[in-house]
Parts: C-alpha cells; structure tokens; sequence
C-alpha cells in the first residue's frame, strides 16, 4: 500500500464555528496533482458526495477543504478510510477542539502536573497519560512518552502549538497529529532533517547559508554552544515515533502464513494511578 511513505504536509488551516461541518482532505502527495474528479467516486463509496455543500483545494493540490451539508454527514466520514487515486486520504477535522497529543523523551522526573502547567497557554489538559510497554521482559514499563489530551483555546491552532518544550532541564518534542513536523537542522516546517536542502556554512557552523555568504559575528559565535553539534543526533518526529512502537520478531502468526517479517509492539496509554 505505501502507507509508510505516507507524509503529512498541511498550511496553517482555517477554524472556528464556520469550519463545524467541515473536513480537510489531506491526499497522498506522491500522486499530485489532485483535481475535482478524483474525489467523486471515494466521496460515493463513503456516502456523503450528495452532503457536499461546497469543495476546493485550499493552498496545496494535495490539500482540499470540504462543506458538508450537515454534522452527521461530517462524522460519517470522519469515522470512515478515505481512499483517493488508489492511495491513503486522511480526513482532518479543523473545528475539532480536542485533540491528542504525543511528548517523547520525557525524563521520569517529569510530573503530570508539571506537563499540565506547560500547556495552559494552550488549553485545558483534559489527561496525562504514561505510555506502558507491552513487550516481552518489559511489558508494564513506563516509557519516555506520554499523551496529553488537549482542548484548545478559542483561536489557538495546531500551528501554535510548540514543535519542543523544556521540562525538567531537558528538551521534550511535541508531536501533534495533522500538524506539518518540524526540522531540527533548519528549524523550519514542512519537512524532516534527512529531506532538509538548506545549506551548511563551514565557518560559523550555521544552516541557511553558505561559507562565501557568511557575516560572523560575536553574537551569531556566542549563540552557537557546543552543543549545537549535537542536533544532527537528535530524532525528529517520524524516528521518534518509530523507536516508541519499536518492532518484535515474529509472531506465531506471520510464522502460520509462512511470511517472515517484524510486526510492530504494542505500546499503550494509561492514566496515573493518583496525582503527580
């Protein structure tokens, strides 16, 4: 299927009360262009293309803002797979004010209190939850990442929100669903470090330009400690959520249909057991 391709890359979208039946289609961006035709016979299938009120690609050709004509039509397909050209469409919900979120690298010290102050600009932490480990020799063990439920404030987008935050004397990174992900060389969105073209300067040890265009300066010398090095070691959020649900041998089932392979672990969520 090529679902482990699959890249979500999305503009800052509209919300509000007037986003409330409305959906956004995020379509593969390895079969771009889309157009109008391509979204008739999935929007059939999924029972809702006599719903649509209004359609149009918003911003990106792989990106295309959907009307529905009523709430129930909305939560139809909200709760259904999207197919278009063959590939994998998901379905994001722009009025949506709860939302999911994944903290990686979170030291143990960390409370759940601590995490609920550090989005209060954001919104009301609805939960913080411990992801447990449920692989063999380790199953039961709480990992380094943990989910926060989130309402968002009237007016904060999921643009808004920080790609990393500093709890307890370390770096956590913020992994928000729908939201485009965040370069840790360049520090622009839109794209991960291994597909990052920006370039390097030899002299100050800069992204974003190159040595001939280099102006150093004492602050650009100071600004640049000595652990700035140590970014290109950093995992962004695709190999940070690949080493959270990291994969086992092979089951008992792969091993019946004669397919060897991995199959991924499965880490779980669970709230604490009293207040942090």
């Amino acid at each position: 299927s090529g679902d482990e391709d699959y890249r979500m890359i999305l503009p800052a979208l509209p919300s509000g009360e007037s986003m409330k039946n409305a959906v956004v289609l995020h379509g593969d961006i390895a079969c771009r262009p889309y157009r109008i035709e391509d979204f008739r016979q999935p929007l059939d299938e999924a029972g809702v293309l006599g719903e649509v009120a209004k359609i149009g690609a918003f911003q990106m050709s792989h990106v295309w803002l959907l009307d529905l004509k009523t709430y129930a039509a909305k939560q139809k397909l909200l709760a259904g797979r999207l197919a278009v050209k063959g590939r994998k469409c998901v379905v994001v919900d722009p009025y949506r004010q709860e939302i999911r979120i994944k903290l990686h690298w979170v030291s143990f010290g960390v409370t759940n209190d601590t995490i609920q102050r550090a989005f209060y600009d954001y919104g009301e932490v609805k939960e913080v939850a411990y992801e447990k480990w449920k692989v063999p020799g380790f199953d039961g063990a709480e990992s380094t990442t943990r989910t926060v439920r989130l309402v968002l404030r009237e007016g904060v987008s999921l643009e808004r929100l920080p790609h990393q935050l500093r709890l307890g004397g370390g770096m956590v990174l913020v992994v928000v669903p729908g939201r485009a992900p965040v370069c840790l060389r360049c520090r622009r969105t839109g794209h991960i470090r291994r597909e990052c073209r920006a370039p390097w300067c030899s002299e100050c040890r800069a992204v974003g330009h190159e040595r001939a265009d280099c102006v150093r300066t004492y602050a650009r010398a100071a600004g640049r400690g000595a652990g700035d090095d140590n970014t290109d070691h950093l995992m962004d959020e695709e190999e940070a959520e690949k080493v959270a649900a990291p994969m086992e041998p092979t089951t008992e089932r792969a091993k019946k249909d004669g397919a060897p392979g991995t199959v991924p672990a499965v880490v779980s969520a669970s709230p604490p057991a009293g207040p942090s």
